[in-house]
């Protein structure tokens, strides 16, 4: 899940970001005027057309250091994060008032009536007209959370999420798909008693990704990946290619093509807590998934996004050792990685990117620390 950290703000209303000394040229970034008061961020991005956009996030109602106390699966901090919803008419960014589900951290959208929002506490659906709640299927366990989510259409929409048994403190992660009507649990195969699946990408009904983690025994050896491929009718799981690193966390799944998939995240080379945290990139071919070498140097990864000219991945320079951290990015030159622009310099976060129909592509996130400004930022 993307981070909840909340130094001043370093703010530049309608701010252009080039891209680094010695970087190719690429497009730059352009800053938006938030219409937010007090402290906020946006982890959530979608975009319909080029004049219609959605961000989404939450308000920071207690401290920074009560904030980062707060864990990530429950709904205790429902009112200490509540909700927060801004849409893009082609000319500003507004505030929508939506029911109040905590933290907003995933956004998908099909079509100007079709739009859904996955949050700490439930689930929000836009028809067009308005947001309302809507329940997903319940699983078996104490504590349910839900995460990622992807709609293809209104009668096609996909959720990871994950479970907790509090009796034999097992976690795993589970699918589910909303046929129009109501959400339907979507058999996993055999993946055992401790996994994650931290993201999904659709691309249509016969391909589908979904990814997370298997912890069994992390603290002995290297963390397996958990890869999944769905070709309509079952799940196949894919062999996790080496990373290097022992702890691999994925955040974004990015299905771009049959034989070109990415995932973002991020990798410690041991399990302990104040261990540097560094970019982890892999890829799809059409045959076998792949490590994609990165720079050099701390980085986490949010999310993986592309449009019609760049390739971009986004995140954050946090290492619990090292608290102080700035916004990061890397874009793929078509042969490797190599750092990217991004938004502000300073403390912060690029959370989520959204490519726009049309050509370029939405970040948000937040700047500071302790005091979180919102983000957005359009690239090209």
């Amino acid at each position: 899940m993307r981070r909840t950290w909340i130094a001043p703000a370093v703010l530049g209303i309608a701010l252009s970001v080039a891209a680094p000394a010695g970087a190719a040229v690429t497009p730059r970034w352009h800053r938006y005027q938030v219409p937010v008061e007090g402290k906020a961020n946006l982890v959530g991005v979608a975009a319909v057309a080029r004049d219609d956009a959605w961000a989404a996030g939450f308000l920071v109602k207690i401290s920074g250091s009560a904030a980062r106390r707060a864990k990530a699966l429950t709904c205790f901090g429902q009112n200490a994060f509540p909700s927060l919803m801004l849409r893009w008419n082609g000319h500003t960014w507004r505030q929508v008032q939506v029911p109040n589900v905590g933290r907003i951290n995933y956004l998908s959208a099909s079509s100007s009536t079709d739009v859904w929002a996955s949050a700490d506490c439930g689930l929000l659906h836009w028809d067009g007209h308005q947001w309302t709640q809507v329940s997903y299927a319940t699983m078996p366990a104490q504590q349910n959370s839900q995460g990622d989510i992807k709609t293809l259409g209104a009668k096609d929409a996909w959720l990871v999420g994950g479970t907790y048994d509090n009796r034999t403190q097992v976690s795993r992660g589970f699918v589910q798909r909303w046929d129009g009507r109501q959400w339907h649990i979507v058999r996993l195969p055999a993946l055992g008693d401790d996994f994650s699946l931290d993201s999904i990408d659709v691309r249509s009904p016969r391909d589908v990704w979904a990814v997370g983690t298997d912890y069994t025994g992390n603290t002995s050896h290297a963390e397996p990946l958990v890869l999944l491929h769905w070709n309509g009718r079952s799940w196949k799981r894919l062999p996790s290619p080496p990373t290097g690193e022992q702890t691999n966390r994925l955040s974004k799944v990015g299905a771009f093509a049959a034989n070109d998939v990415w995932i973002a995240g991020w990798g410690k080379t041991k399990p302990d807590w104040d261990q540097p945290r560094r970019p982890l990139m892999l890829h799809w071919n059409g045959r076998r998934w792949s490590s994609a070498p990165t720079p050099a140097g701390p980085g986490e990864l949010y999310d993986v996004a592309r449009d019609r000219r760049t390739l971009l991945a986004t995140g954050d320079t946090f290492s619990p050792a090292n608290p102080s951290f700035t916004m990061y990015a890397l874009r793929w030159t078509g042969s490797h990685w190599t750092p990217g622009p991004v938004p502000a310099t300073g403390p912060g976060s690029v959370s989520a990117l959204a490519p726009i129909p049309g050509g370029g592509m939405w970040g948000v996130g937040a700047v500071g620390d302790n005091n979180p400004y919102p983000v957005i930022a359009r690239l090209g």
